[in-house]
């Protein structure tokens, strides 16, 4: 069903009345807006070039692990603390990149996240009789659901 249908006139599947409104649009018995159907989407990280910064302090950190290594191996002459800087440099590395990596995926993860829910809250309808949230095209839930169960079903697709 596309936007410009949901936003007109819809009945509802549980009392059929025509007395609903877009999630977003609902308002409690006093005209406040209801917050609580769709809290604040996730914040999404803004600073997702933090990468970059990650990689240089991981590359300065295994340097001197390496330059570590080979300066003690010299210093005490003990030739196999240049090996032991040059391992501790690459696991350095390796857990840059793991980290880099699992920063951008979860990055990717709440973006993701904040568009589902985006277009979830979008079809979403506030039926006042009911005092329920219902879906025109039926999906993801057929029926007339609580505000409590719209509200589980909307952060279990943010995360």
């Amino acid at each position: 069903m596309r936007n410009e249908e949901v936003n007109g006139p819809v009945a509802c599947p549980g009392c059929r009345t025509w007395e609903n409104v877009p999630v977003a649009e609902a308002r409690t018995d006093r005209g406040e807006r209801r917050e609580d159907l769709t809290t604040k989407p996730v914040s999404v990280p803004k600073d997702a070039g933090n990468g970059c910064m990650h990689v240089v302090e991981g590359l300065v950190l295994a340097l001197v692990a390496g330059l570590a290594g080979k300066y003690f191996a010299d210093e005490r002459d003990l030739p196999w603390l240049t090996a032991v800087g040059v391992v501790v440099a690459a696991l350095i590395l390796v857990a840059t990149i793991a980290i880099v990596r699992g920063e951008t995926r979860d990055a990717r993860r709440a973006q993701d996240g904040a568009v589902r829910a985006a277009a979830l809250a979008a079809e979403a309808r506030f039926c006042y009789p009911c005092q329920g949230v219902f879906y025109p095209s039926g999906h993801p839930s057929p029926e007339v659901v609580t505000p409590e169960q719209f509200r589980q079903y909307y952060a279990s697709c943010r995360s």
